[in-house]
This record gives C-alpha cells, structure tokens and sequence, in this order.
C-alpha cells in the first residue's frame, strides 16, 4: 500500500530522471552531417580506390572493343597438324616379393598405362594377377593392355 509519503517520493525521483534526461538532451553537441554526395566527393573516394568513374557510353564503347577482340581471337586459326603421339618406353625389373599392383604402378609412373588401377583389374579380370613371372621386360605406351599382360606373364 502505497501512502502520501511515498508518492511523493516516487513523483520527485520521475521529475528529476525527467530533468536529467533534459540537460544531456540539450547541452550535447549536434550530430555531424554527413558529407554532401557530388562529383568532386565521388571522384575523390574513387581516386583513393585506384578506381576511375567513366561515362555509359565509353562503357557502351569498350564492351564493344571488347566484343570485337574476343571475336577475332575465337576465329578458328588455320588447322594446324595434329601432333604425333609420344610413345612412352620403359624396362620393367620385376624381382622376387614384388607385388602385381607395384608392377603396376611402376607401369604408370613410367607413362606405359593411365592408370595402374585399370590394368590390375584387367589383370584379376583374365586370371592373370598372380602369374606375373621375375625378370627384365622392355614395354612401351603403344602396348595395350592384352599385349602387356602377355610380356609380363
């Protein structure tokens, strides 16, 4: 319950937040404007950018350039003759504990295959994994893959 004695008090703490709030309202210094957008402020903003402003039609103007050079530059150039395949040789040292699958990842770090992967599944395909016999082979990248699995095996 609420008597005289604090109401008042209460009205009195209002009308001093009130008159605070007031003085600060009223002695602080007013907000900045904002610089005025123009030319003079564009061109400075861009020139600190390394940027430069220009016209539509010197944009209209250099896409145009641009059109034209990327045009003469897709122009289909005189055939030139397709280049001869470069034939990979390599001589394969298959020793005693090497495994098929390190066989063929020599082949293919040699360039004889694209991919060892493919040639060990050819291999596991045609029953031919485990019949890879040692010694010294001389293959090349002309070989496909029956051809190599016949010197190997």
């Amino acid at each position: 319950m609420m008597t005289n004695n604090t109401l008042r008090g209460f009205s009195a703490g209002m009308i001093l937040s009130a008159g605070l709030i007031a003085i600060v309202y009223f002695t602080q210094a007013p907000p900045e404007k904002e610089a005025e957008l123009n030319d003079n402020t564009v061109n400075t903003y861009l020139h600190s950018k390394n940027m430069t402003a220009i016209t539509t039609e010197e944009l209209q103007t250099l896409k145009a350039s641009r059109a034209a050079a990327a045009q003469k530059t897709s122009d289909p150039a005189p055939k030139v003759k397709a280049e001869e395949k470069v034939v990979y040789n390599a001589t394969v040292h298959v020793s005693r504990g090497m495994s098929t699958g390190e066989v063929c990842d020599f082949l293919e770090k040699e360039k004889i295959i694209k991919d060892s992967k493919s040639f060990l599944k050819y291999l596991r395909s045609h029953k031919l994994e485990g019949e890879v016999r040692f010694g010294t082979y001389k293959v090349n990248s002309k070989m496909d893959f029956k051809k190599l699995a016949d010197t190997l095996t």
